[in-house]
Order: structure tokens, then sequence, then C-alpha cells
């Protein structure tokens, strides 16, 4: 340390530019930079002691050195929401193809097998296919998930509609599988009159029998 000390005074050119090219290589905030950078000046001009510059340098390095784990850490949790969010697009994906794979078959009340299928028996086995239980009905697949707005639907979440009588509760239930910029959707369903097919929320049928969605993906 004397030995430094030494070098230090004899050569105070010398060891502000080793100092500082030190620090501007770590700095990542700029403010922390100039505010040591004073801190130099003040030891060269001899206002504090070598050993309490490296107290306060130390101290800067380890400020750096938490700001990096804190973005790493940011950028680590972002990096996983992605993969998430990459997982469940997958999923989702497979879904709506297994699904489109029955369309034209016929609607049959009470029934849920490639042979026919009732509405909530549609939703029901293309989704038991990947390993999510719904609830037999369609009243009751409406609380098999997270409740979603109409302005926040996603591929794979279930719809919901009014019955043929257009009063009452939920009577009918379909899988999104598009939604375009404008917040309207595609949706595929077991429709009584034509079994399985693809509507648009958009057709007077069903937009004003629309009731609500959840996310059980």
């Amino acid at each position: 340390m004397a030995g430094w000390s030494t070098f230090a005074t004899s050569n105070q050119g010398a060891r502000h530019c080793f100092v500082l090219n030190a620090l501007n290589e770590k700095a990542a905030d700029e403010r922390i930079f100039q505010s040591t950078k004073l801190l130099i000046m003040s030891f060269i001009n001899s206002k504090i002691s070598l050993s309490a510059l490296f107290i306060i340098i130390a101290i800067t390095f380890t400020g750096f050195s938490a700001q990096a784990q804190r973005l790493e850490t940011r950028k680590q949790g972002t990096v996983l929401e992605q993969l998430e969010q990459n997982s469940r697009n997958n999923i989702v994906d497979q879904v709506i193809n297994y699904a489109y794979r029955f369309r034209g078959t016929p609607y049959r009340y009470g029934a849920m097998s490639p042979r026919g299928f009732d509405c909530s028996g549609f939703t029901s086995y293309v989704f038991k296919r990947f390993g999510i239980e719904l609830d037999r009905s369609s009243r009751g697949q409406i609380f098999d998930g997270v409740r979603v707005k109409k302005n926040d639907l996603q591929p794979g979440d279930l719809v919901f509609f009014q019955g043929r009588s257009g009063r009452g509760g939920v009577g009918h239930v379909g899988i999104v599988t598009k939604v375009n910029e404008d917040n309207t959707f595609h949706f595929i369903h077991s429709a009584c009159s034509s079994g399985v097919t693809e509507s648009k929320n958009t057709e007077s049928y069903y937009s004003r029998r629309y009731v609500g969605a959840c996310r059980v993906l």
C-alpha cells in the first residue's frame, strides 16, 4: 500500500487516468460515474485519503454489480414469461387444429364422440385430449376458467352464448379460433343446425346472444 501511495503521489496524471479508465469500463450509470469522478479529483487534490478512495470505489463497484444482477434478473423474468407465452401459444395451436379435425361432425344432443357432439360435448372432448377436464354443461364450463373480457379474448378461450330462445343465461359454448384487430372473433362449435362449424361473433344470431368468456389455458 505504501509503495502504491508513493507511486500515486509522484504520478498524479497516471493514477488519474488509471482509475478513471477502470471506472469508465465498469460504469453502467453515468450519474454514479460522475460522482465518483469528483471523488477522485478530491483525492488528487489531497482532500481525501487513498484508503478512503479505495473504500468508495469498492462501494461503487458493488453497486454496479448489484445493478447488473437486478437487470439480469429482470431479463431472466422476461425470458421466462416469453417461454411461457410461447408454450401456451403452441398448445393453443394444437387445440385449435385438433378441433378443426371434427368440422362437419353432426350435432347430437347429449353426445360427446366423433360420431356426434352437442356444444359442451364438443368442447369437453377437445380439451380432454390435452388433459383439461371441463364441466359437461355449457353453464358449468363458464366457471372452469378465468373470466375474460370481450376485448381481451385470445385464441383458445371459451366463449358463451344464450341458447336458441335468446333468453336466460348460458346455453351454448365454442372455442375461439381467431381474434381480429377490431376485437371481433371466430369460434368453432357444434351448432344444432350445422354440426361442428366455424362462425363469427358478428353473425346476427350470435352477436345478440353473447354472454361472456373464460380462459382455461
